[in-house]
C-alpha cells in the first residue's frame, strides 16, 4: 500500500517536557498539567448531564439531510 505526499509529509507531534523538568526549568512547584486535555478536576456536571442525556441515541446516525 502506498502512501499519500500528504500523508508522508506530516510532521510527528513533538511532547511536551514531563512537568516535573518545567518546574525544575521555573523554579516552581504544584503545577497542575493540562496538556492533551488531562483536567485533574473530572468533567464538569453540564459534561455529565449532556452526555447522559444523549446515551439513548449515541447508536444512531445523525440525520444527514441538515
Amino acid at each position: 500500500m502506498a502512501v499519500t505526499d500528504g500523508i508522508e509529509s506530516l510532521v510527528p507531534y513533538p511532547p511536551g517536557k514531563p512537568i516535573e523538568e518545567l518546574e525544575r526549568e521555573l523554579g516552581i512547584t504544584g503545577s497542575i498539567k493540562l496538556a492533551s486535555n488531562e483536567n485533574p478536576l473530572g468533567p464538569s456536571k453540564k459534561a455529565v448531564a449532556g452526555i447522559s442525556a444523549a446515551l439513548n441515541t449515541l447508536h444512531r446516525y445523525p440525520d444527514g439531510s441538515n
